[in-house]
């Protein structure tokens, strides 16, 4: 048994220096990127397509909300000074398609998983996001970068834009650009997933012990 201990040790010392490491990536990224996220009145296949023409109203909304030279919190206040501009947009599109469903818009921390965009991806955690709740709100949901504009009207897009990602890489350090970019490090979404059950386990063995 005596052997094993400093293997644990040293196993809890890498485990810890991990979590610190893919914490401080985490609070970086949170702190430089905004997020949109949609949530249908339910999984329908009506409510669900709703939800997507209402992102897509928000996203060309977007464009005008956030300039070329916009940064962090500039982006911020700019999201909520348009905040019941947006819930407009979003209330239209919805009469548009014959509902009279309450759209619900805020702007405040949200938590999300380990998500990929095109050649991007952002480990889980929480982040500040634009809102959106349509209905009662009990359907899947769409979320997206917001800030810096990796959002896509059309989903399909494999790849972002070369301004959208020289707006990430000049809101990011350089070590932080390059753990999230997948061209750069083939295996950062196993990596992210990995410490996102990391993470979920130590908070269920947390609540156990209360």
């Amino acid at each position: 048994m005596k052997k094993f201990i400093p293997v644990m040790i040293i196993g809890l010392i890498i485990s810890m220096a991990v979590s610190s490491y893919f914490n401080r990536v985490e609070s970086a990224l949170s702190d430089n990127v905004l997020r949109l996220h949609v949530i249908a009145n339910s999984d329908s296949d009506f409510d669900q397509q709703l939800k997507l023409k209402v992102r897509d109203k928000i996203l060309q909304r977007s464009d005008s909300i956030f300039s070329k030279k916009s940064d962090i919190s500039e982006a911020k206040k700019n999201i909520k000074d348009n905040l019941e501009e947006i819930e407009k947009i979003a209330r239209s599109e919805v009469a548009a398609n014959g509902c009279d469903y309450p759209v619900k818009v805020t702007f405040g921390k949200s938590d999300f998983p380990t998500k990929a965009y095109g050649n991007v991806t952002l480990p889980a955690g929480t982040y500040e996001a634009l809102k959106v709740e349509i209905g009662e709100a009990k359907g899947k949901n769409w979320w997206c970068v917001m800030f810096p504009p990796l959002c896509f009207v059309d989903a399909s897009s494999p790849e972002m834009s070369a301004e959208a990602m020289a707006m990430l890489k000049d809101n990011l350090s350089e070590d932080e650009y390059a753990l999230i970019t997948n061209s750069e490090n083939k295996n950062v979404e196993i990596k992210f997933k990995a410490y996102e059950i990391w993470q979920s386990g130590k908070n269920k063995v947390k609540l156990l012990m209360k």
